[in-house]
């Protein structure tokens, strides 16, 4: 200790005996950088002002759809999806004068339904309630399905979780529970995942003459009513094109002859060639109904609502009705749509019947299509037939019921009557045809 302090000492001393040291000037020391932001990968979060934002963390391998800034938000991928929905509260409780418990258990009344579910279910750290069940779906009869539904409300919204798939039970809820169990309320950061942009697809809508003691159905009848619906599913824009069912054209690996002839030929599959190759667009999807498929579909829509724009009273089909806007049941709406003998126009009768499919999307809301998806879908194959799956029909969630009847154009192709040999036919004007079809195809 003492040779220490000697040291330090004589150290002072000759310090005092020297001149002091030019003072050099240091540069001041760098500011320490603020730590960076924790990237949180698969981090989603609504961008939509009309209601309160939220986030979560996307699970690993699902991919992710958002409309309008988070309202609507679809997470998909093999064998199930979910779906986020967020919705006014006063717009659940004028849906038919029932809450959203009610109206999604009342579903499972008319459906085979194998399990029940209902049990307390964690939303971040509030507690809600999970209702669900499983069943046999027309689309995937081989596989039992999962329907799961639980909400939270936040604010004067209902933020709605919905899983459809066919995982075990115990699978599906874990998915549930991944997207929940981060979810927060509240502005944050921005989203780090890029949501997947809606496309466009086509859906061919045909009316079979069969029914009625006819035979054919969807195998080989002939196609009474043949209708072309492309729908954009980002913007909810859509386009219905009429094609007589005369309209003479070229079938492949036949000769030409009218249109409508390709379903008794070679059924659904030459029909969908034929016009893929008439129009020029690709077919994603058929829909085919025939007559008595008709009236109890539009019957459990709850009608449908459509203005007639002139009188009409045909013996054939069996509509009378005065002009001016009526609400239909189902007989009514299909002899409205095979009402041959009226004033406004050759091909008026394609375009009624457009006019009932557009007006069938607004019968009820977009909830409640979305909630009782699997009895509707159940409820449509047993008069419709199609070859759509389980995931098309996910696909297409965020578009149900989003589709306005302003929003959907119908027209038809530029075409008339004429002969052709012994043959009443429609001819069409080929380059505005094709011009139409260009323009459909580039919406």
């Amino acid at each position: 200790m003492g040779i220490f302090f000697a040291v330090r000492g004589n150290r002072d001393q000759e310090t005092a005996e020297q001149p002091p040291a030019p003072q050099q000037e240091t540069e001041p020391e760098p500011e320490p950088e603020p730590e960076a932001e924790e990237v949180i990968s698969n981090f989603y979060a609504s961008s939509s002002s009309d209601f309160a934002p939220y986030s979560f963390i996307s699970p690993a391998g699902w991919e992710l759809t958002e409309e309008e800034g988070g309202s609507r938000v679809t997470l998909s991928r093999d064998g199930g999806a979910m779906m986020l929905m967020v919705e006014k509260i006063a717009d659940i409780e004028d849906m038919e004068g029932q809450d959203l418990a009610d109206s999604y258990i009342e579903i499972t009344e008319d459906m085979d339904v194998t399990q029940a579910v209902e049990e307390d279910f964690s939303w971040g750290k509030d507690q809600v309630k999970l209702y669900g069940y499983m069943y046999e779906s027309g689309l995937q009869p081989e596989q039992e399905q999962i329907d799961l539904l639980c909400w939270n409300q936040y604010q004067d919204y209902a933020y709605i979780l919905k899983y459809m798939g066919s995982s075990s039970l115990d699978n599906a809820k874990k998915d549930m529970e991944k997207v929940l169990s981060n979810f927060n309320w509240g502005q944050g950061p921005s989203s780090t995942i890029k949501a997947e942009d809606s496309d466009a697809i086509n859906i061919l809508i045909l009316g079979d003459d069969s029914a009625f003691d006819r035979p054919g159905g969807r195998v080989s009848g002939r196609t009474d009513i043949i209708m072309l619906l492309h729908l954009n599913l980002e913007n909810y824009q859509g386009t219905i094109v009429t094609i007589p069912r005369d309209t003479w054209v070229q079938i492949p690996g036949h000769n030409e002859t009218k249109i409508n002839a390709a379903h008794a030929l070679g059924g659904n599959e030459l029909t969908v060639e034929t016009i893929e190759q008439f129009s020029g667009l690709d077919i994603d999807f058929y829909v085919i109904t025939d007559f008595d498929g008709f009236v109890p579909l539009v019957d459990f829509l709850g009608g449908v609502t459509v203005e007639v724009t002139e009188d009409l009273a045909d013996s054939f089909s069996n509509c009378y009705l005065d002009k001016g806007v009526h609400h239909l049941n189902g007989e009514q709406a299909l002899a409205l749509s095979r009402n041959r003998h009226r004033n406004d126009g050759a091909y008026a009768r394609e375009k009624e019947a457009a006019k009932i499919i557009v007006a069938l999307y607004e019968q009820k809301t977009t909830l409640e299509k979305i909630v009782k998806l699997p009895a509707f879908i159940n409820f449509l194959l047993n008069y419709t037939w199609t070859d759509m799956d389980f995931s098309d029909a996910v696909r297409l969630l965020p578009a149900l019921g989003k589709i306005k009847a302003q929003d959907i154009e119908i027209t038809t192709i530029p075409s008339w009557p004429q002969m052709v040999g012994q043959a009443s036919a429609v001819v069409y004007d080929e380059e505005a045809t094709a011009q139409l079809f260009e323009e459909i195809k580039n919406q």
